[in-house]
């Protein structure tokens, strides 16, 4: 099985952030444009969503589940097709793309009005999604997520 196998499979199934293992998280939600109350109220109590990815080979299912009384945000994207736009609920419109790069990381490339954000992700040895994302100021942030 590839490496490409592995991380597509090894990232089946929901997931909840880690916040004591994040690094510039806060500066991740300034840049997606969320202000300054709404981050405090994330830091404070910890609120994440849940996230969820279903692959089925090239095509990847993408749910956030924010909140019980309303439907997830759900986006499909097929690895290595031409970038789609879709709309997400506090984030507005915006153009998604997933494809894996020359070292067998699945890298998903977001392009919003303020800028493009290249997230790369993999499974760590304690089995934590670990994600790192190229802000548009050029910093960089790390998001772990543990399974729920």
């Amino acid at each position: 099985m590839s490496n490409m196998e592995q991380v597509a499979l090894g990232i089946n199934g929901k997931w909840k952030q880690d916040h004591a293992q994040n690094e510039n998280y806060d500066l991740f939600l300034r840049e997606h444009g969320m202000g300054w109350f709404v981050r405090q109220m994330i830091k404070w109590f910890k609120l994440s969503a849940v996230e969820e990815y279903i692959v089925n080979g090239d095509q990847i299912t993408y749910r956030q589940y924010t909140n019980q009384n309303r439907p997830p945000y759900e986006v499909i994207l097929t690895v290595g097709q031409p970038p789609i736009t879709t709309y997400m609920e506090g984030l507005g419109h915006f153009q998604v793309q997933t494809y894996w790069d020359e070292y067998g990381r699945l890298v998903t490339r977001t392009r919003k009005k303020n800028g493009e954000f290249v997230q790369t992700g993999r499974i760590d040895s304690k089995g934590m999604m670990e994600l790192t994302i190229l802000l548009p100021s050029g910093k960089r942030c790390r998001r772990v997520l543990k399974r729920v």
